[in-house]
């Protein structure tokens, strides 16, 4: 069989499955279009990852009132979770209604960046919207670093 063979039978198999060929791609396309929406998900924290839950299970224990337990909790978190995901569970957590949350989370904040990002924990919620706003900047601008 010679190419124009070849090419003759490539173009009757096109003709004869072309609805199943156009399904296909369809459906190529809609599983491409999913990965790039999950993808935005996870970046919104839809679907937390092994370490972005790790970090939020330390940080729940921030609101202990056994002060010793805050401590171990935070400094677990420092320890054992990357800066690149445990920031950002921090700056959720400086929004966080328990002043022991914010103060412990500035904290490790402090302690895993070494910026000196002002952050009031007793603040009214306006400036500390205002703050962690600025940490959020100072994240953005940092991050590569992490």
């Amino acid at each position: 069989m010679g190419l124009s063979g070849l090419l003759s039978s490539l173009l009757r198999f096109l003709r004869r499955h072309r609805p199943t060929l156009l399904t296909v791609g369809l459906v190529l396309y809609t599983i491409a279009l999913g990965v790039a929406v999950c993808d935005d998900a996870f970046k919104l924290g839809l679907f937390p990852t092994a370490l972005e839950r790790e970090a939020r299970g330390h940080i729940r224990q921030f609101s202990s009132e056994d002060p010793a337990a805050r401590r171990e909790a935070a400094d677990r978190l420092v320890r054992q979770v990357d800066a690149f995901v445990a920031v950002p569970e921090l700056l959720r957590a400086l929004g966080s209604e328990s002043p022991r949350v914010r103060q412990t989370a500035i904290e490790c904040l402090r302690r895993i960046t070494k910026a000196d990002v002002a952050f009031d924990p007793a603040a009214a919620p306006a400036e500390r919207r205002a703050a962690i706003a600025a940490w959020r900047r100072w994240w953005r601008e940092n991050r590569d670093r992490f």
